[in-house]
């Protein structure tokens, strides 16, 4: 006991300690809203801060009146000159006049100076600033030349501009770290908060609608009152309050599970995989609020209700997604907007995925957890505003937390392997005929086989009546006789011919064989690793019956059993719904086989004896099956049965 306190207390303080450290405010407000609280006055001076819009807006209008550096490189000039300058030198058909007109018109070029093309192009319509010698000289980008309209400018000289562009360079260079640091000197001397609330003024009166100013007085206060709390020994108090009710929801969590779910939650192992799962959720939400950029709807919380549905029952998924959503709200802000977008899409997770049969299901179920985000957000933004408007942005972030979603649903093998799970992905593959172990039975055994076979095919039309787990129901009924194996020739439905092996023996030793199919059954399936939830139909498809037909010829031959346990089954009783569905169902099929006629009346009469017997016995003491759903599966069995056995046309013989 003191362990499993100390788990969840160290578990609590884990968590907690995530948490970003601000205050909660008891108000929601919206902009055309009526404040119908009573007259809020500032407790201590509030600056008033400006809104993303608009701060936004003032760094756009700063941003469009920078004036970039380029650094000039003069000695790119002076060698190209020098260049040039000996080339007309060395060139006989030039007169001094021709040389002198050309070095001034690259002279020309080079004091205006050379920028390349998209440089020029990114600032067209401003001014820049040239560094020369850590001087700066303004001017117009458009003043600057390129190579290309440097060529045009010889070229209006009277000079071939082909030959000019081999001494053409760009002089002028952007420098992409001092341009950066300089737009950081100016954004910072933008002023976050335009003007001051003090101590005792009153933000909002009672019946005062709530303008954009109003909206804007309130986030401010709202602001620095978190901030405020979020420190000393009220930011003491404000963790304990948080740890309080972390504390009440993982303890509230474990006494459902491990009183309420018994059946799922009698081992450890279940229970550290749902506060694994709580945990991991909380890292993320840490996570995403410490970032600004990213947003909280980001995290793939309905994935929680989709792992413990393919693990456990709906009951379980439904309060795992409550609490998880409950834990999860404790990160935000907009606490009850948040849990009620992530809780409505985790129960259309479950109501969507159920027990399914093939693959694609996770994807429609994820498909119907985006569908059902991205309405419910969207209403709240019109609850909100007032207007139609849809932030697209906003719901891209479903779309992240959909493909989260589907990469997390692939981690269901390696939990599996780690906790010791079945999901119905495993059912799923079990269910295939062409397993190994199903294929031996076929091979040794081709009447347990095919019994096996009709048991399943019941089993999960009963597990489908009632609501219990269809795949479980029919893949444990493939496996429930694997232990007649060893014996085959010893079970009726192997039997070819008149020869019957048991006449040579005696009503306690054919027991004995028959009843060690349980025990043969369980230690092949330890040894082909069969998960334990099917080695239970194993053990408990007969429960702890007798097996009647030697107790009646041991009673016939010597008028009393001495050792009535020899002719009963080890048990235990079905624990499961799906165990008890594969008890009732191998009975009555086996039964079946022996009736001397197929009518309706002999058919329902045998179903209703068969399962009677077995609730007289208490074999369905320690599932949860009711009476009435007991009798729908009567039913279901009677109609089933009926149909395999239905009368035929006799055909007449042909010459």
């Amino acid at each position: 006991m003191i362990r499993k306190i100390a788990l969840l207390a160290g578990l609590s303080l884990l968590i907690t300690l995530m948490m970003p450290r601000r205050a909660a405010l008891n108000f929601n407000f919206a902009p055309g809203e009526v404040w119908e609280s009573e007259t809020l006055t500032a407790p201590f001076d509030i600056p008033v801060y400006k809104s993303a819009e608009q701060l936004s807006a003032e760094r756009k209008a700063l941003l469009e009146g920078f004036q970039p550096v380029f650094r000039l490189d003069t000695l790119v000039a002076a060698a190209q000159l020098r260049s040039l300058a000996s080339d007309l030198k060395a060139n006989p058909g030039l007169t001094d006049e021709e040389r002198v007109h050309a070095l001034e018109a690259f002279r020309h070029i080079y004091g205006k100076g050379i920028v390349s093309d998209a440089d020029r192009a990114a600032y067209a319509d401003r001014m820049v600033r040239i560094d020369s010698a850590h001087m700066l000289q303004a001017r117009f980008a458009t003043d600057l030349f390129t190579p290309s309209s440097a060529q045009s400018y010889l070229k209006a000289q009277g000079f071939d501009p082909e030959q000019g562009f081999r001494y053409l360079t760009p002089s002028l260079t952007y420098d992409q770290s001092l341009n950066a640091r300089l737009r950081e000197q100016l954004l910072s001397r933008l002023s976050r908060t335009e003007g001051i609330v003090r101590a005792g003024e009153v933000i909002v009166s009672n019946g005062q609608m709530i303008d954009r100013h109003i909206a804007t007085l309130l986030t401010s206060y709202r602001r620095e009152y978190e901030n405020r709390l979020g420190q000393g020994v009220s930011g003491l108090v404000l963790f304990l309050g948080k740890l309080m009710i972390v504390g009440a929801l993982l303890t509230l969590s474990y006494v459902f599970f491990r009183f309420f779910s018994q059946k799922h939650f009698a081992g450890w192992r279940p229970l550290l995989f749902v506060f694994v799962l709580y945990t991991v959720m909380a890292a993320l939400m840490a996570f995403v609020v410490r970032t600004q950029f990213l947003s909280p709807y980001m995290v793939p919380l309905p994935v929680v209700a989709i792992l413990l549905l393919a693990f456990f029952d709906t009951r379980v998924a439904i309060f795992g997604n409550i609490s998880v959503m409950l834990l999860a709200s404790l990160f935000v802000r907009f606490s009850f907007e948040f849990f009620t977008v992530n809780f409505l899409a985790g129960m259309v997770a479950i109501f969507v995925v159920r027990h399914y049969y093939q693959r694609h299901s996770v994807f429609k179920a994820v498909g119907a957890v985006f569908l059902a985000e991205s309405a419910a957000y969207v209403a709240f933004m019109w609850m909100t505003q007032g207007t139609l408007d849809v932030d697209y942005m906003g719901v891209l972030w479903f779309v992240v937390s959909a493909f989260l979603m589907l990469a997390f649903y692939q981690l269901v093998y390696i939990f599996e392997r780690l906790f010791g799970f079945v999901s119905d992905i495993t059912l799923l593959e079990l269910s295939d005929t062409n397993q190994p172990l199903l294929l031996q039975l076929a091979e040794k055994a081709p009447g347990t086989f095919q019994h096996s076979v009709q048991v399943a095919s019941l089993a999960e039309s009963a597990a489908k009546e009632i609501g219990a787990n269809p795949l479980l129901a029919r893949a444990g009924a493939l496996y429930h006789d694997i232990g007649k194996m060893e014996n085959p020739f010893y079970f009726v439905e192997n039997q070819t011919g008149n020869f019957n092996p048991h006449s040579m023996l005696s009503p306690a030793q054919s027991a004995a064989i028959v009843r060690s199919h349980v025990t043969e059954g369980i230690m092949l399936a330890r040894k082909h690793r069969l998960p334990a939830v099917i080695q239970e139909f194993i053990s408990g498809h007969h429960g702890t019956s007798k097996i009647y037909y030697f107790y009646a010829e041991e009673m016939e031959k010597h008028g009393t059993v001495e050792h009535p346990d020899e002719f009963m089954y080890p048990g235990p009783k079905p624990a499961r719904r799906e165990v008890a569905i594969c008890m009732m169902a191998d009975a009555v099929e086996a039964a079946s086989r022996s009736l001397p006629g197929y009518d309706r009346e002999s058919i329902d009469a045998l179903v209703e004896k068969i399962v009677d017997r077995q609730v007289a016995e208490h074999q369905y003491s320690h599932a949860d099956l009711s009476f009435a759903e007991v009798t729908r599966i009567k039913e279901l069995f009677k109609a089933k049965l009926n149909n395999i056995y239905h009368g035929r046309v006799s055909y007449p013989a042909t010459a």
